[in-house]
């Protein structure tokens, strides 16, 4: 298997805007593997494949989680009721585009004021804690939407701050869950 950052289509194997790889976009990478190497060949997102590894290690206690990854940029790989959550056209887990400041930041998605424009802005200034703020934000609307157990963080932003990470998103986590009045 091929884990890429995303998007792209699990189900062709094509890839899609794939990050920091622009050239690529619409590239049937799958089938050109497959034919080079003879085998069949899976193509994922990386959080996906990361998800995935942490499903089978056990991670995932409960069997619904999400994995967030923050480096050069933010998504998710999402398990709900043990399996990976792809979404029906493959493109769940793009959680760095969700916005949740109207009129922010602009974002290389072309939105503005989501999570990924914030949290990376925030990273840049040198302001760990903020960036862990906005994370929780986000990690927060998953746990609302998808009434997952847990959430997982990794990525080398992640990595080089662990501590300021785990406190900031679980508090904003655990605020949001007490104000909801979920167990």
């Amino acid at each position: 298997g091929v884990a890429l950052p995303g998007p792209l289509d699990h189900e062709s194997g094509v890839l899609h805007r794939v990050t920091g790889f622009p050239g690529w976009d619409g590239f049937p990478l799958r089938d050109a593997l497959e034919r080079r190497l003879g085998v069949p060949v899976v193509v994922d997102k990386d959080t996906n494949a990361a998800a995935l590894g942490l499903a089978v290690a056990g991670e995932g206690r409960g069997g619904s989680f999400a994995y967030l990854h923050l480096g050069t940029g933010l998504g998710a790989g999402l398990v709900v009721g043990g399996s990976v959550h792809r979404g029906a056209r493959t493109g769940a887990g793009e959680f760095g585009h969700q916005v949740i400041q109207l009129d922010g930041p602009p974002c290389e998605c072309g939105d503005r004021g989501c999570v990924e424009a914030l949290c990376l802005a925030a990273v840049a200034r040198g302001d760990t804690a903020e960036a862990a703020r906005v994370l929780g934000a986000g990690a927060a609307n998953l746990v609302g939407l998808l009434d997952i157990d847990l959430v997982l963080l990794g990525g080398r932003t992640v990595a080089a701050d662990p501590e300021v990470f785990e406190a900031g998103v679980g508090a904003v986590v655990a605020a949001r869950v007490r104000r909801n009045g979920l167990p």
